[in-house]
């Protein structure tokens, strides 16, 4: 206002035609019911700095319509922005309260708040000690904007009858002792010196106050604005826009829905003005931009034709109100995780990021030994890795003979970190050279050219250590993990939301879309669970003064209240809405929301002209994308058949992957494809099993056979089943000992004993047998592969035929042999490979674990082991007559599947669904995408 900054009145002129956003005008305010009161130079105030800088848009657009080339700067402001100017005017007028105060920042008063916070009783036992402070912050706030004074008696008695709120009472004189004694002053304090200051006169009257689109003022505000001058709050008689509602069946359709929809207008008429609106946006930031990226730009994530050059993020076609913490941004996080290898120990994700991160000075050949890296990284099975084993690691894979530029940046780092004793204490400022030469040594932010969005990024990281060194005046030195956890907590309270040019299409909170007009509103999300909003009072304040001041959230009646006002607004705000809602949330029905329900239901196809899928045209964007590039057409389901010198490994597993899936069995034992593995807590499926047949191995090493197990009084075979366990668990401790400490071998060693102890129970029932073969190692030649197998165990029984056995930790049953795919070929391949040179009686699953112990198997009718001897119902469900034919019939079986596998039939074909659940080359093989292939390709005939 011209009272309050004469001074930078040359400042205050606004050349239209320069105007930012003119090269795509888009006005979202009806100016001309404020604009005399804007040219007669009244102050207007909004809500929000969003519908501010729209009112100041459409009063330049307007202005430029009209012919004018230079108008004066509008007076509008959000209401947080004119307390900020009227604090200025104080310190440029040389106020004396203004000069004796020393203004905290957002990052120092979360800080002083968290120091409050973990210093107190209380503050060891939280979790999560910032969320806390920031939940004391805004009860200090709620108090100070609802003029609570709590020394009063009767906001007194209120707050220490409430326990939790009693601690927040504590904080907050805690905070006011330490704010008095520095001349602190508070963001939630401000208000009340400007009330002050506007009574005394400090600050010039206004001779016009025009409150746009407020639905809700707090006490002190209002107060504030009052004393500041004449009040008018400016409304609208805009006419109700065309209502309908639409059901949706779930989340996802309904952002597709309103995508399409809004695609629709903005094509059917130039001049449309579009708002998606969504009460949660903040929640479903990622998958509404997913969406409207997939309809508005779908070419936007197509793959590259040259690798080696980055796809440079184009400018969306729609805007986005809601932003991400800065943290979130991938280059920013990369700076972040860079500086973490300077700690101790680093959790393993953290370690895979840096691996993958595009924003380290690394060359194109690195790629491979990252890859390799993350490999190790994932073998070691661990969820945290020491630092120094990680760059162990990256040695290892370097070798002497070539070094790699990543393991050579990992090893300075550590020498810098020793150099600048990164344990003692530094301020904010001293630590940022340090900063610096660390993100030097890695080459962050990497080679490559920044996009506009990156660049904006590492601005705003620029503006978050300037924030971070702000601290300085607020607390002492502190070391680098520190400084380090404070940088996070920095980043992750700041938003970031980039710079685009302006959109005619509008993606908004309900609390931002208040105030704009638009030609078409798509209300998302609007059931009864979700619009009203349920009451949320404050955590910290107790709830009968919250109820008793009529404090925001408090009650469900304040907030359908709230809802109903808004509701209204939006109505008023264009000429169409459709009000939109799934027919489920969170697999509960749902219906629409109250005020909504007396508008006509439409369905999706009615508002749309046609069906969604009909316009969401998903396999038509990848034809679209194939049809623009040369593409090779590829028969599926043939390879290139075996060669004589190809060597293939994987034994008995080449039998049950092709069984399970042709394509499986080519991926795995032709490719050498392998997954990642997966960092599980404790010990692996695979590990355990392991450990079981070690012990087994020891054990029957000291047995050997039915007899002598028999003649064993049963406190010494306790014995040897412990002796056995501690061994094999031993044994694998020294392997894998970063995740594998005593306290727990102590357990797996307890665990596996009583498996061993009631598995010998079952060996106790069984027929005269001597054990044989145990973990023996052997090698076929099968048709032209040539097989090395590990057979679990060979008994020979009473008979001198032979039993093969095979240990099995999950459920089993007989039926894994059967058919021409059986699902567990491994004992009928052994049968057929040995029967050649020694005659077997049967083979058997012995079942072990902690819910069964059992011999398990099928053979001869006369075998001499009785728990696996023929029965009738095994001729049923084999389809053969006996034991000899079933053998027959698994040599033309297993020949079938050898012969399939050498002669390259790799189609994608899994048995059964289960086939692909533990299957890694779904993004190769593209199951899911098999049924729209053929019938695309049914179509195309």
């Amino acid at each position: 206002m011209p009272e309050l900054s004469k001074q930078l009145q040359s400042l205050k002129m606004l050349t239209v035609k320069n105007w930012p956003s003119m090269a795509h005008p888009v006005s979202l305010f009806t100016i001309q019911p404020v604009l005399q009161h804007l040219l007669d130079g009244h102050l207007l105030l909004t809500p929000n700095q969003r519908l501010a800088s729209r009112i100041r848009n459409s009063f330049a657009l307007s202005q430029q319509q009209a012919g004018n080339q230079v108008v004066e700067t509008p007076q509008v402001y959000s209401l947080q922005h004119w307390f900020e100017r009227c604090w200025q005017h104080l310190l440029q007028t040389a106020n004396p309260m203004a000069l004796s105060l020393k203004r905290l920042t957002a990052t120092q008063e979360q800080h002083l708040w968290e120091q409050l916070v973990t210093s107190s009783s209380l503050g060891a036992a939280l979790l999560r000690p910032a969320a806390t402070a920031l939940q004391a912050a805004s009860g200090f706030r709620a108090l100070q904007e609802w003029q609570l004074d709590i020394n009063k008696a009767e906001i007194r008695e209120q707050l220490l009858a409430d326990p939790d709120a009693a601690i927040l009472l504590n904080w907050i004189e805690q905070f006011l002792v330490t704010t008095e004694a520095e001349n602190y002053l508070a963001s939630a304090a401000m208000p009340q010196y400007l009330l002050t200051a506007f009574k005394n006169n400090s600050i010039d009257s206004v001779k016009e106050i025009l409150l746009v689109d407020f639905e809700d003022i707090a006490p002190l505000h209002k107060a504030v604005i009052e004393s500041a001058g004449h009040v008018t709050v400016f409304s609208t008689d805009s006419k109700a826009a065309d209502v309908e509602v639409v059901v949706c069946d779930n989340s996802k359709q309904e952002m597709q829905a309103a995508a399409v929809w809004a695609k629709q207008q903005l094509k059917n008429n130039a001049d449309a003005r579009v708002a998606i609106i969504v009460p949660n946006l903040a929640v479903q930031l990622e998958a509404q931009q997913r969406v409207l990226l997939e309809v508005f730009d779908p070419a936007y994530n197509q793959p590259l034709n040259d690798n080696s050059q980055p796809q440079s993020r184009r400018n969306l076609p729609f805007n986005i109100s809601a932003g991400a913490p800065l943290l979130d941004a991938p280059i920013v996080l990369a700076a972040i995780n860079a500086l973490s290898l300077v700690l101790k120990e680093l959790d393993v994700d953290t370690l895979e990021r840096i691996c993958q991160s595009p924003f380290y000075l690394l060359q194109s050949s690195d790629q491979i030994n990252s890859s390799r890296l993350i490999s190790r990284l994932r073998k070691q099975q661990v969820r945290t890795l020491r630092t120094a084993h990680f760059r162990y690691l990256a040695q290892s894979i370097a070798g002497e003979e070539q070094p790699w530029f990543f393991a050579e940046c990992l090893h300075q780092i550590a020498n810098q970190s020793r150099d600048h004793i990164i344990k003692q204490q530094r301020t904010g400022i001293d630590w940022l050279p340090v900063f610096k030469e660390l993100l030097t040594t890695i080459g962050w932010p990497g080679k490559r050219q920044l996009d506009s969005i990156e660049y904006q990024q590492v601005t705003q990281l620029q503006r978050a250590l300037d924030h971070l060194c702000s601290l300085d005046s607020v607390r002492a030195a502190v070391s680098f993990s520190d400084i380090l956890s404070e940088l996070r907590g920095v980043l992750s309270r700041q938003i970031f939301q980039p710079q685009t040019s302006d959109s005619p299409l509008q993606v908004l909170g309900t609390l931002e879309a208040a105030g704009l007009n638009f030609s078409h509103i798509w209300l998302q999300s609007m059931t009864e669970q979700q619009w009203p909003a349920a009451a949320s009072p404050h955590p910290l304040l107790p709830n009968s003064l919250q109820r008793q001041y009529a404090m925001p959230h408090a009650t469900a009646e304040r907030e359908l209240n709230y809802a109903a006002a808004l509701s209204q607004r939006f109505i008023h705000s264009a000429e169409q809405m459709v009000v939109s809602y799934p027919a489920t949330v969170d697999a509960t029905p749902a219906s629409v929301s109250p005020l909504f329900a007396a508008y006509p239901l439409r369905s999706l196809t009615d508002i749309l002209g046609r069906s969604l899928d009909a316009l969401f045209p998903q396999t038509e964007i990848r034809r679209r994308h194939l049809e623009s590039r040369n593409v090779e057409q590829y028969v599926p389901g043939a390879a290139i058949p075996l060669q004589v010198e190809d060597s293939v490994k994987g034994g008995s597993a080449i039998f049950t992957s092709q069984s399970a899936c042709p394509f499986s069995a080519f991926a795995k034992h032709r490719l050498g494809l392998r997954a990642l593995a997966n960092v599980e807590p404790g010990l692996t499926a695979g590990e355990r099993g392991t450990l079981l047949h070690k012990a087994l191995e020891l054990l029957w090493q000291k047995l050997q056979d039915s007899n002598t197990l028999m003649a064993t009084e049963q406190g010494e075979l306790d014995q040897l089943c412990n002796d056995a366990a501690r061994y094999a668990v031993e044994a694998m401790g020294q392997k894998i000992r970063l995740r594998f400490g005593r306290n727990y071998q102590q357990l797996e060693q307890q665990r596996l004993s009583n498996l061993l102890i009631s598995w010998l129970e079952v060996e106790r029932e069984r027929s005269e047998f001597v054990v044989v073969e145990i973990e023996n190692r052997r090698v076929f030649h099968f048709k032209s592969l040539q097989l090395e197998v590990r057979i679990d165990r060979i008994d020979r029984l009473a008979d001198g035929r032979f039993l093969i056995v095979d240990y099995k930790s999950g459920k089993t049953s007989p039926s894994q042999w059967w058919g021409d795919r059986p699902d567990q070929p491994q004992l009928p391949l052994y049968n057929v490979l040995l029967s050649a040179d020694q005659p077997i009686a049967g083979i058997a699953f012995a079942e072990i674990n902690a819910n069964k112990t059992v011999l398990n198997g099928v053979g001869d009718h006369d075998a001499a082991e009785i728990k696996i001897q023929w029965r009738n119902k095994h001729s049923s469900e084999a389809g053969v007559l006996d034991w000899p034919h079933l053998q027959q019939r698994w040599q033309k079986v297993l020949s079938s599947l050898a012969q399939d596998f050498i002669d390259g039939k790799v189609a994608v074909d899994p048995k059964q669904a289960s086939s692909c659940q533990y299957c890694d080359y779904a993004s190769v093989c593209r199951v899911d995408h098999q049924d729209t292939a053929v019938a695309s390709m049914g179509a195309e005939s």
